[in-house]
């Protein structure tokens, strides 16, 4: 089994105070329209799962009684942050799933801003084919790759995959993903501050929303989930 908040974070390293400050916002509004509490609230509703460890669970839960729950989770997230080794693929890494039969592909912006950029195209893909040629080693029966993420949306990621691969993406369902980062990601910047044209739109729709519907569609982004060959997309690749 592998541990959710190490393997979820090897590679993220910016996420600025706002965000932390954006979870405790939507937090609220889970609360007034879920008829959820707050410490529920935060553990299921919100994208910490993949931020903190055991010890900063517990200073969020003693900050959701007494005390700011966005800085000491903020705090806690740097605590982290500071323990997590080198990435050995650049902004991707992968796990292996089904028994050796799938590789799940992730991708954290490690670079800063224009790391999807048409400038850092080349690179991206040089880390992608690696990342790629060490799952096919470690897990040489594995006939399938699975992606998760709202950044299947954006152009410079799209453009990293073979079209074949991208056309099987369909919509998650984002009820079932607020406790991911996988949906909560669109917001951040490459810098770790907000990415404030999104932001403000769903802080508004949240701000507008009348039940929990309302606040699941407030997600400007969906994730977007694509399985396909894994041969295929690592031979693409290395031909790009």
């Amino acid at each position: 089994m592998v541990c959710l908040w190490r393997s979820t974070l090897r590679l993220v390293l910016h996420f600025n105070r706002a965000y932390f400050e954006l979870q405790a916002f939507w937090v609220e509004r889970v609360v007034e329209l879920g008829q959820v509490d707050r410490l529920t609230a935060w553990h299921d509703w919100t994208s910490m799962s993949a931020l903190v460890n055991s010890d900063g669970w517990q200073a969020i839960d003693g900050a959701v009684q007494h005390g700011d729950a966005a800085e000491v989770a903020h705090r806690s997230w740097l605590a982290l942050r500071a323990s997590l080794g080198p990435p050995q693929h650049g902004c991707f890494w992968y796990e292996v799933e089904d028994e050796g039969r799938q590789v799940r592909l992730h991708f954290a912006n490690r670079e800063g801003p224009g790391a999807l950029g048409s400038r850092r195209r080349a690179v991206r893909r040089a880390e992608l084919a690696s990342a790629l040629a060490d799952a096919c080693k470690a897990a040489p029966h594995a006939g399938r790759l699975r992606g998760g993420s709202w950044l299947y949306h954006l152009p410079g990621y799209r453009a990293l995959f073979p079209p074949t691969f991208l056309a099987g993406a369909v919509e998650a369902d984002s009820r079932r993903e607020v406790g991911q980062l996988a949906l909560w990601g669109q917001f951040v910047r490459g810098d770790g501050g907000l990415y404030q044209p999104r932001t403000d739109r769903f802080v508004q729709a949240c701000e507008q929303a009348r039940q929990v519907d309302d606040l699941i569609a407030a997600f400007p982004l969906k994730k977007l989930d694509v399985v396909g060959s894994l041969d295929e997309v690592a031979a693409w690749v290395n031909q790009s």
